[in-house]
Formats: structure tokens, C-alpha cells, sequence
């Protein structure tokens, strides 16, 4: 019987109309992503279909790819088939926009590439596809389907990623099909979806009145009998219930499953025809039926005939770009299943050599296909060699998470004999940072290398490696011994000048500045280091520098990540522009730079890098006083250090036991301390961390006495151990807590400072020195300079109020400045914070300085100039203050000791006032308009 096709849609009719409604709104510049998830035959595709021709219908562009199984270990197999196939049925795109991105374009679209590498950055890529995307939609719109994300690649994820949280505004959907099982693209999916960038249907089965009305919609003969059995057979998949009514008897002769359907298919068809489809199974979901005839042995015209049949009994279908594929995965899985072994292994070894002949590079995904093939055709040793070639190449365009797991397999394969393979999983995993992992496989290699005598120098390498994970893992004694093993290995100068970039970067992390410096230098000048040395040479010196010269820093940081780029060095560029990041959020506090910088190493899966980086966020999002948002970075960052052991994990803690005492969650904050201490008992510049973390508990308590002794400590435990000491906001608390409280002895800098925050804490100390002596106007010219330091361009929020605190008591008692005017700016963001006793110290210094002190609660902050202009008064002021930090209506009427419905009457009048349609709303205008 031939294949049945439901010509509509059933159950599905939110889903399409939503759809429809995205496609509308993508026609006017409101793109948007949909993900359209469930298990395999369920409908995904067929919505994706019916959305393109709605698209086509309104006159829209539609771009297709699709992820393949067999193309798991190569990038951006399904955006390179819809661009590919965007730019063939039309002009290319004549967009000014375009043209510095179509370098990058050129990793997807051949006749745009350039003799000149291109940025590797998948960073970079997104934007470029972005707007090819946005310059192909042009005023019509665009769909752009990408179907089977489940299949896609790491770095495919990635990109789809960027361009799906940049949509907005542009006129482009997105329409993304993949199952739901537990993976990278789900988890990218549930990303996309928590942070509103997606949104995602997640198709179930359909319910009996559902199966029965597809049923009759494909044959008007189905009666309630018929039906009952679809219903019980098909399980609620549209697919089956399409299948079993192709089958001439779907209640008794047609067993249960698809598998079975199929097979009773395909024994219809005529030999030739059988043959050709056994060899396509052999090949691949979807296949190049060019290679048929050499795989089966038949001539072109019977090729022809068999494909024709296949596709008359609805089990081959053919693609949009003159291909075939098998109508379900599971269509080819059963074609196989039906296969002798023997048989199967025959075909798979013809299809072998076909593939061998026709793409003699193995280029794309052919390689993954060819290891396949082979493992069918019972050639493991073939398939290994061809998996080590695809992660060779995965490893040399920086694309770790595929080499890893593509070099993972090989090692299966290839059993005892992968002495080649351990060497390349070992250069993978240390890039990646998954510091256990490189133990094991490094340590099990040189054992091997050892025991066969190898060439001092391979043994060598692999002591350079294994110094490599130690170091990334905070082991710097292990990562020592291992270099001194190298050293007397090898007299290869090229080698030794690796050893002595690795060796500089050991003794950076091991505060011997010294060391560092001298053989950085000697990686640096030799005449035979290689660009990753140099890199890495490059980087170590821009670290130290970066500890009293961020400009020689920068420039440091730039010449290394030029060379990478230059030399294509995808994972040594990254970590430079991890390096650039870092600096540069130091002095502006802004979190998208770093967020791109690990969106970039969380592309390449260097574990390492993106904990660093989430150690960094953490950091910067507690100066910004974004306590949820420092846990979160934390919390991210200390699972990773976990899971691959590295040396992130014990400032991770300290970080997030920080951001806890922000949220007043004294008890985890204190348990992360104690682990931390636990972790690295030896470690002097943590336990200076550790110190300095519960002496900001003190301070916001406003026990400036408790929080000396505590800062006191964490000094001596600096310096102790001299680390980056100054880039610790400790130093610069320790700088004002002492001028202020210990008048006979105002302190200087233990190092020069660079960094804003401690810039701006320690101008406040001079401020309090001068004021102290009696120059009233240069003490109030450096309150102001401090608070400005602080404040712009994005404020250190927690630091600046308690600095502004101290201060203002020591101005109140030597008689400068203002004291009781900032005490009163400062007091509703603190009470509204919910610091009772840094707002009590506070209200006493208004008290000393006779002012009238409000009463909490009684609405007489003062308004900022902005609230005033549109008609804001105090107390609709206090409420804005907790509607901003997310506080419900609820929780407002008990801290403002209000009812209720008085605190719905006051956000009512601020909606009104500030021209908000919703509470999301509310609370963007209360950020622009209340300031710092």
C-alpha cells in the first residue's frame, strides 16, 4: 500500500497558531526563537513544515539545515546547508553591514573564504550569521529551520545560542526542531528558554479523539474499531498512526512497532530495490545516492528504479536539495536491524571504499562516516585511525568537546594500542582544563611510553603535559617535579623553551615573580619558540604587569592574542582575550565582556578558562552588589572545579560566601568559609580572602573595630605570601577601616594599586587624612573624587555606601564636609537593603550633627531629583526602593510596616507616574531613575 500523509494538522493547533503569531511578528522586527522538542515521530518536523509554508505563502525566505547523527564531530554541519542553500536560490546579500564579517562567513560559505584566516572567534561568527540572516530577511522577513539540534555539534550550539539571545529587533524566526533527551541541546534549550530567549513546545502524544481524527482525515473508511487499535498501537506518535495505516492490516499481520511496519515494507519491494535500500541504512539517515551503484554494484538506471520504489512505499523520501533520506531515523534503524550481520558488514565495507574514493580527504562529516562504515564492516583498527584524523582536526580548529569525544572513541577502538591517541586526548583534555581526566590518560601514557622505550623525547612531552593539568589544578610542587622530569629528558631546544613557558606560568601561580618574569623572557627570545609559546610567555608577563601597569598589561594581552590568531591558535586566543576581559572588567564592572569571553571558551569546551571566568563574574557582580547573580557565577564555578578538580574552587567559595552574607545567609557563608579553609589550610593569600570576607560582615554590621582586627589579619596573611594582593578589595578596606579608626598611624599601600575599586577606597582614605588636618576644601575634593571613582560608570555599590559611612563619621568628628547630608542620601538605600545597623550608624551621625533624623518607615528619604519631576513623593519612594531589589507587595508592607492594600495603592500610583504598563516595567524604570 503507498505511504500515507495526514493532509492536516491535528491536536497541534496552539502550537501552530503560535507559530503563525512568531512568523507574524517576525515580519516586523520582532524575531524571535521557537523550539518545537518531543520524541522521535511525534510531529516536530511537520510543524516546521507547515511554518515554512505559511513563510512562503506571505512571500518569506525559508533557510533549512539539519543536524545529522553521523556528523556529531563536525561544526556547523546544519548552518552551512541553510546558508548554503539560502545564497543559492537567490543574490547574495549587497549589505555595507556585511562585509567585515564575510571572513568569518567564510567557515560556513565556501566562496566567501579567504586565503587570510578568518577570527575564530564563535563569538564573531554568531554576529556575522546574525546579520547575513538579518540582510538576507532584508524588509520581507525570514524563517530559518534547524531541524534535529539534538545531532549538532558543540560549536553549532553555540552559535544558535548568540543569534538566538540577539533576535529581538530583527526580522528573522527561528525555528528550531530537536527531541528531548537529556544532552547538550537540551540543556542549551532550557537555557534559552529560562532567560525568556525561546520559546518551547514540547509536543506530547496525541489522545484518542486526536488519533482517531488523523486517522480519518488520511482515509475516510476508519471506523471507531480501526481507530481504538491505532490508538493502542501507535501510542499517540503521528508517525506510527500514518505507518500502521499504510500496512495492509494494522491490527493482526503488521507487528507491533515501527521496526517490524518497515520490514514487512520493504519485503514488498524488488530485489534491486532492497538492495539499494540496505546499502543506503549502511550509509547513513540521510544518504548520498551517488555512491549507491558503487555500494550495491548496479548499474545507475536500476539505481534509479529501486530509489523510485523506496520512495512509493514511503520509507525514502527525497530532500530539498535533490537528496534522499529515510522517511524516520527509525525507518533506517529498522532497515538495518532486518540485515544478516554478514550482509551488513559487506555493505558497510563496498560502502567504505566508496566513500574513500569519492572524498579521498575524508573532508566534513565523510570522516565520521567512514568510522562508521568501518565499524560496521568489522575494520576497528580502520575506524579508530579515522576517528583519531577527525579529532586531530577537531583539535586544530579548537573545537575540544568534539575532539574529546570523537579521540574518547578511538581510544575504545583502539584498545591497548592508542599510545597516539592517549597523546592527542592528552593535549585535549589539558586544553580543555579537565585537569583529572588529563592525569589518568597522561600518567597511563607515559607508563606505556616508559615500558616501550619510546624516544626521551615523547616522554618528555608527556611530563610537560602532565606539569600542565598539575598547574591548572593549583598542584604546583606536582607540576614542578614533572617540569624538572622534562628538563633532564630533553636537550631539544625547542621543547625546553615549552617547558620554560609552562614553567613561567607555575611560578606565577606560585607567587615567585621573579621566576616567572626570567622565564617567561627566555620562552619569549628563544629562536625556536613556536606561537603557543610565545602565547603563553605573552600572558604571564601581561599578569604581572597587570599589577601596576595595566596599559603594558593590555598591550601584553593584545600581542598574544594577535600571534594566536595569526598562527591559528583558536584555545590560545581565547585565553588571551579571557586575559583582555579580565582587565578591562576591573576598571568598567561591565559582565558582557566577560560573558562573551566565555561564551567563547565554553564554545572551544575549555572548562578551565570558563571557571575562571565565572570566578571572575562572581567577583565583579559582588562589587556591583548583585548578590543572585554573584551566587549564581559562584555556584557555576564551584561545580566545575569540582567535577575536573581545579584550582578555582577555594576562591569560589570565598566569593560565594561573600555574595551569601549580601543576602544575610550567615550559615552558608560561614560553611563555604570553613570548606575553603579546608581545601588549602597552607594557603596564606586565601586565608587572607577568608579574613577579609567576614570582615565585610563586620563592616555591614557597622563594627568597624571588629572589622580592623579582621582586615589586620588578612594584611599579614598577604604578606606572608605575595600574591596580585592589590586586585583584593581587602586592601583597600584595610586602607580607610585604619586611617579612620587609628588616626597616629594613617597606612600606606602595601603595592601599588591599580584596580577601581581599591582606587576609589583608598582617595577616600585621603580623604580622611586631609580632612584630619585641618585642609577641609582638598578632604571634600577627595570625598568627591573617591565617590565618583566608585559610582561611574557602573557603581561599586556595597563598597561605596560603607566607604561613604566611614567616612562621614570621621567628617563629623575632625568637622569637614557634609556628613549628615550623605548620611541622609544613604540611609533609604540601606534600610531599603535591608543593613539595619549600617543605616542605625547612620541615622546616629545625622543625630551627632543635629539633624532631624526620619523615623523609619514614615516616607521622608529624600527624592531623588528625577522621582521629583514626575510627582514622586518620599514614601512612594520607599516602596520604588524594594520594588526594584524584587521585592513582592507583601514583603513591602512588612518592612515598611504598611498594609497591603496601601503598598498596591502606592505601586499603582508609581505605574501611573512613571508611565509602566507592567511591574517588569516598574522595576527598569526604578533602576534608571533612582541612580546608584
Amino acid at each position: 500500500m503507498a505511504a500515507v500523509r495526514c493532509p492536516t494538522i491535528v491536536g497541534r493547533r496552539a502550537e501552530l497558531t503560535a507559530l503563525r503569531s512568531s512568523l507574524a511578528a517576525a515580519r516586523l522586527a520582532r524575531g524571535s526563537t521557537v523550539v518545537l522538542s518531543g520524541r522521535p515521530g511525534i510531529g516536530k518536523s511537520r510543524l516546521a513544515r507547515e511554518a515554512a509554508a505559511a513563510a512562503r505563502a506571505w512571500q518569506v525566505p525559508v533557510l533549512v539545515g539539519r543536524a545529522v547523527e553521523a556528523g556529531a564531530g563536525t561544526a556547523f554541519r546544519p548552518l552551512a546547508e541553510a546558508l548554503l542553500g539560502g545564497l543559492r536560490r537567490r543574490p547574495e546579500p549587497d549589505d555595507p553591514a556585511l562585509a567585515p564579517f564575510r571572513p568569518a562567513l567564510g567557515r560556513l560559505v565556501p566562496q566567501w573564504r579567504e586565503a587570510e584566516r578568518a577570527d575564530d572567534s564563535l563569538v564573531v561568527l554568531g554576529e556575522a550569521v546574525l546579520r547575513l540572516l538579518a540582510a538576507l530577511a532584508a524588509d520581507t522577513g525570514l524563517l530559518l529551520v534547524i531541524e534535529d539540534l539534538h545531532w549538532s555539534d558543540a560549536e553549532t550550539l553555540a552559535v544558535l545560542e548568540y543569534v538566538a539571545d540577539n533576535l529581538a529587533g530583527e526580522r528573522v524566526l527561528l525555528v528550531v526542531t530537536t527531541r528531548d533527551d537529556p544532552g547538550p541541546a537540551s540543556a542549551l534549550v532550557r537555557s534559552l528558554a529560562a532567560r525568556g530567549a525561546a520559546t518551547v513546545h514540547r509536543l506530547g502524544p496525541l489522545d484518542a479523539d486526536e488519533v482517531a481524527e488523523m486517522a480519518r482525515a488520511c482515509r475516510a473508511d476508519v471506523g471507531a474499531d480501526l481507530a481504538a487499535v491505532l490508538d493502542g498501537r501507535a501510542g499517540g506518535v503521528p508517525l506510527f498512526v500514518e505507518e500502521l495505516l499504510a500496512a495492509e492490516d494494522p491490527g493482526s499481520h503488521v507487528p507491533d512497532g515501527l521496526a517490524d511496519l518497515l520490514a514487512g515494507r520493504v519485503a514488498t519491494l524488488p530485489a534491486p530495490a532492497r538492495r539499494c535500500l540496505d546499502a543506503a541504512a549502511v550509509l547513513g539517515e540521510r544518504f548520498d545516492w551517488r555512491l549507491l551503484p558503487a555500494v550495491t554494484a548496479l548499474p545507475d538506471a536500476d539505481v534509479a528504479d529501486a530509489l523510485r520504489a523506496a520512495v512509493g512505499a514511503g520509507i525514502v523520501e527525497t530532500t530539498r536539495d535533490d537528496g534522499f533520506r529515510f522517511h524516520h531515523a527509525l525507518g533506517r534503524d529498522a532497515v538495518l536491524a532486518a540485515m544478516l550481520p554478514p550482509d551488513r558488514a559487506e555493505l558497510a565495507r563496498r560502502a567504505l571504499t566508496a566513500v574513500e574514493a569519492a572524498h579521498p580527504g575524508l573532508e566534513g562529516t565523510w570522516c565520521d562516516v567512514a568510522a562508521d562504515l568501518a565499524l560496521r564492516g568489522g575494520d576497528t583498527a580502520r575506524a579508530a585511525a579515522v576517528l583519531v584524523e577527525a579529532g586531530r582536526r577537531n583539535l586544530a580548529r579548537g573545537a575540544l568537546g568534539s575532539a574529546e569525544s570523537v579521540l574518547g572513541r578511538a581510544r575504545e577502538l583502539a584498545g591497548e594500542d592508542s599510545t597516539e591517541i592517549d597523546e592527542l586526548l592528552s593535549r585535549t583534555l589539558v586544553l580543555a582544563g579537565k585537569t583529572a581526566a588529563a592525569v589518568v590518560v597522561t600518567t597511563r601514557m607515559i607508563d606505556r611510553l616508559r615500558a616501550d622505550g619510546a624516544a626521551a623525547a615523547r616522554v618528555a612531552t608527556a611530563e610537560l603535559r602532565l606539569a600542565e593539568a598539575h598547574t591548572t589544578a593549583g598542584d604546583w610542587a606536582a607540576a614542578e617535579q614533572h617540569l624538572d622530569r622534562a628538563r633532564r629528558l630533553t636537550s631539544d631546544p625547542e621543547l625546553r623553551l615549552q617547558i620554560a613557558a609552562t614553567g613561567a606560568r607555575v611560578a606565577l601561580d606560585d607567587s615567585r615573580f621573579d621566576d616567572a618574569r626570567r622565564l617567561a623572557h627566555e620562552a619569549l627570545d628563544g629562536a625556536d619558540a613556536a606561537p603557543d609559546v610565545r602565547c603563553a610567555a605573552l600572558t604571564v608577563l601581561g599578569r604581572i604587569a597587570r599589577r601596576d601597569d595595566p596599559a603594558a598589561a593590555e598591550e601584553l594581552f593584545t600581542r598574544a592574542r594577535r600571534t594566536a590568531e595569526a598562527a591559528g591558535l583558536p584555545v590560545a586566543a581565547a585565553r588571551a582575550a579571557e586575559e583582555l576581559a579580565i582587565g578591562d572588567v576591573q576598571e568598567s564592572l561591565r559582565v558582557d565582556r566577560l560573558s562573551e569571553a566565555r561564551a567563547r571558551a565554553a564554545a572551544l569546551g575549555d572548562v578551565g578558562v570558563v571557571a575562571v571566568l565565572d570566578l571572575q563574574a562572581a567577583a565583579i557582580h559582588n562589587s556591583r552588589w548583585e548578590a543572585e547573580a554573584a551566587v549564581a557565577a559562584a555556584e557555576r564555578c564551584i561545580a566545575a572545579s569540582r567535577r575536573f578538580r581545579l584550582a578555582t574552587l577555594p576562591k569560589g567559595l570565598v566569593l560565594g560566601a561573600v555574595a551569601h552574607d549580601y543576602l544575610a545567609d550567615r550559615a552558608t557563608s560561614d560553611a563555604w568559609l570553613d570548606e575553603a579553609l579546608a581545601l588549602a589550610p597552607d594557603d596564606t593569600h586565601l586565608r587572607g580572602e577568608v579574613s577579609g570576607a567576614r570582615a565585610y560582615r563586620a563592616i555591614a554590621a557597622a563594627d568597624d573595630t571588629r572589622a580592623l582586627a579582621l582586615l589586620d589579619e588578612a594584611m599579614a596573611s598577604f604578606a606572608a605570601r605575595p600574591n596580585e594582593v592589590t586586585g583584593s578589595p581587602v586592601v583597600g578596606c584595610w586602607l580607610l577601616v585604619r586611617t579612620a579608626l587609628d588616626p597616629a598611624r594613617p597606612p600606606g599601600p602595601p603595592d601599588p594599586i591599580t584596580n577601581r575599586w581599591n582606587r576609589g577606597l583608598a582617595r577616600f582614605a585621603d580623604a580622611v587624612v586631609l580632612g584630619r588636618a585641618g585642609n577641609a576644601r582638598a578632604a571634600v575634593a577627595a570625598f568627591d573624587d573617591a565617590d565618583a571613582i566608585l559610582r561611574e560608570p557602573v557603581p561599586v555599590g556595597w563598597f561605596r555606601l560603607q566607604a561613604r559611612r566611614i567616612v562621614a563619621g570621621a567628617a563629623l568628628a575632625d568637622g569637614w564636609g557634609d556628613p549628615a547630608v550623605w548620611a541622609a542620601q544613604d540611609l533609604p538605600v540601606l534600610e531599603a537593603r535591608g543593613l539595619d545597623r549600617s543605616a542605625a550608624a547612620l541615622r546616629g551621625i545625622m543625630r551627632r550633627a543635629g539633624v532631624a533624623v526620619p523615623r523609619r518607615g514614615r516616607g521622608d528619604a529624600e527624592v531623588p531629583q528625577p522621582l521629583r519631576a514626575l510627582g514622586v513623593t518620599s514614601r512612594e519612594t520607599d516602596v520604588l526602593l524594594l520594588v526594584a531589589e524584587g521585592c513582592g507587595n507583601r514583603e513591602i508592607a512588612e518592612r515598611l510596616f504598611l498594609s497591603p492594600r496601601t503598598v498596591e495603592k502606592h505601586v499603582e500610583r508609581l505605574l501611573a507616574k512613571t508611565g509602566s504598563q507592567r511591574r517588569a516595567e516598574l522595576v527598569a524604570a526604578a533602576t534608571r531613575l533612582l541612580g546608584p
